[in-house]
């Protein structure tokens, strides 16, 4: 379906949000990035964001809960869950994501989180069974099968769904960078529907799911403009040589020094929608 073709439909429940994910999430990018690659640069970032903590400020966590932490990465969310549950089961297609994991629960000697290795979406009631909380933190938006997904985690989930997205503000600060050379920051985005695409697929599926935003006070810090080159958020893969040279002057230009020496922008910060349910017995 074109999206186009929205604007004309009478009735809003007529608007088809799984064929409307889908046509977002087909037009990945080439290459897909290389999450083995990426692995040991999304850790070293991890702990420099204050996600986990505004996620956790949300959640209903208790000792007594088993949690499937799907898409868990290398386990910066992963680990301090374990420390406050009764379980953690970790499930990720990346295996050098999942080694990482596996080498902090062991310096950390944590013995109650299962690894499973396993594209997200593939993944059953019957193969990991029941667990108190499934959250699915920074992994659906590429994924394709949407509402197959959404049925098996709300299948697994004994009282509580929580999901992470992009919010509406992602990539503001990346969006300058993009007008200053005319592109189109969606040319590189595209296999991201927007969190509303997921609401409504929920509220069409007859789950009621809450909506917030993890806001995010503080900008990301980095240490050279090659370290902010280099952090992820940009596709380089996706960039000429002249264009990435001009990324570099872009920073140069923009990015500031701020009392500790570290370049930041005011602009340059994550944006992540929580949605979250829990479940009707």
């Amino acid at each position: 379906m074109d999206i186009k073709d929205n604007n004309h439909i009478a009735n809003p429940e007529d608007i088809d949000w799984i064929g409307l994910w889908k046509e977002k999430v087909s037009k990945k990018r080439k290459p897909p990035k290389n999450w083995d690659k990426e692995a040991h640069k999304f850790s070293e970032r991890s702990k420099k964001d204050e996600y986990q903590k505004n996620l956790f400020s949300k959640m209903r966590i208790s000792k007594e809960y088993s949690v499937l932490d799907l898409g868990c990465g290398e386990g910066s969310i992963t680990i301090p869950l374990a420390k406050s549950t009764k379980k953690v089961t970790a499930i990720d297609s990346s295996e050098k994501m999942l080694e990482i994991l596996a080498k902090k629960c062991e310096d950390e000697n944590i013995k109650n989180i299962g690894i499973i290795k396993q594209n997200l979406e593939d993944v059953t009631l019957k193969q990991v069974g029941k667990h108190d909380i499934v959250l699915l933190s920074r992994s659906i938006n590429g994924i394709y099968k949407i509402k197959e997904t959404l049925t098996n985690i709300n299948d697994i989930a004994n009282k509580y769904v929580y999901i992470t997205l992009f919010g509406p503000n992602s990539w503001k600060f990346e969006k300058g960078f993009y007008e200053s050379i005319d592109k189109e920051l969606d040319e590189h985005r595209l296999d991201f529907a927007p969190y509303n695409y997921l609401f409504n697929i929920l509220v069409n599926m007859k789950i009621n799911p809450n909506v917030e935003n993890l806001e995010t006070q503080t900008s990301r810090i980095y240490d050279s403009v090659e370290d902010a080159m280099e952090n992820g958020r940009l596709d380089l893969n996706n960039f000429t040589e002249q264009e990435k040279n001009k990324l570099k002057d872009y920073l140069k230009k923009n990015l500031i020094k701020n009392e500790n020496g570290k370049l930041e922008h005011i602009d340059d910060k994550s944006d992540w929608i929580l949605i979250w349910w829990k479940k009707s017995k």
